[in-house]
């Protein structure tokens, strides 16, 4: 929770000028769609463009993420939500707030609700429905390949391809939720062993924002190492963790599985 932030930790978290220029973003009301989280807050920041902020609080210190070029580095888009959570705090919607709304909302509106944002965003509609005898690891594999059929001579913009992993990750959320660890963790795999992939072929126009490959990274290995059943999947999960380490970019990204290794390694078996 940011409640502990001042204008004093605002002022330090970014330089002189990158501080000014967020202050003339918040001044000017571009700071939209804000939400708090239990770590700290997330915003759509208005500049040239869109671009979305996170920030998180750990022991008293500020990190953020922005979408623009700077990745993790203190940019004016993260000051711009700093000043907005000092200045507004009631206008972040917390989980909390929004979980009672929802409750509120008769089921049927709700139902309605979901179909509508279905209609506009079709690929929400994996979250509810999966066609009679299909098979739903299949499903989604094929789901995680679409998002990255691209041409082979085309420069991928990492941005674009984004808002489909949240979605996927949000499937995988509610896979676990029903016990379904092997699915969820497969989701992780896919997606993280398809990005190094592209990261090795030098396929993106630009990196992925900072910290956006090693958190896919820590989610796979943490649903893995949570699955009740990891013995069973110990050798799907070994050819996972092998595929993913062969990858030349696995090294420059940061990624280890040192838990995971550790955890294969205690019966011998990696």
């Amino acid at each position: 929770m940011p409640h502990r932030i001042t204008p004093l930790d605002v002022q330090a978290f970014a330089a002189k000028e990158v501080y000014l220029k967020g202050e003339r973003i918040f001044e000017n009301n571009l700071v939209k769609n804000r939400f708090q989280t239990n770590l700290g807050l997330k915003a759509t920041v208005r500049d040239e463009k869109n671009h979305h902020v996170e920030m998180i609080i750990d022991n008293e210190q500020l990190f953020g993420r922005c979408t623009c070029h700077v990745g993790n580095t203190p940019c004016e888009h993260q000051v711009a939500a700093l000043l907005a959570w000092l200045s507004e705090p009631s206008s972040f919607v917390s989980y909390q707030t929004l979980r009672k709304a929802i409750k509120l909302k008769d089921k049927n509106a709700l139902v309605d609700i979901l179909i509508n944002l279905c209609e506009a965003f079709p690929d929400l509609s994996r979250l509810f429905v999966i066609s009679p005898g299909v098979d739903e690891l299949e499903t989604i594999q094929e789901d995680v390949a679409d998002i990255f059929d691209f041409p082979h001579t085309a420069k991928i913009d990492p941005q674009e391809i984004l808002a489909s992993f949240q979605i996927l990750f949000i499937r995988a959320r509610i896979l676990r939720s029903e016990g379904k660890w092997s699915h969820a963790r497969i989701i992780y795999y896919e997606v993280l062993n398809r990005i190094l992939a592209l990261i090795d072929s030098h396929q993106l126009s630009t990196s992925f924002p900072e910290s956006t490959v090693t958190d896919i990274a820590d989610d796979y290995e943490e649903v893995a190492l949570s699955d009740p059943n990891f013995e069973e999947h110990r050798d799907h999960i070994r050819a996972e963790v092998d595929s993913l380490l062969q990858h030349v970019s696995a090294e420059t990204e940061g990624i280890l599985f040192d838990q995971i290794k550790e955890r294969l390694e205690l019966d011998n078996h990696f």
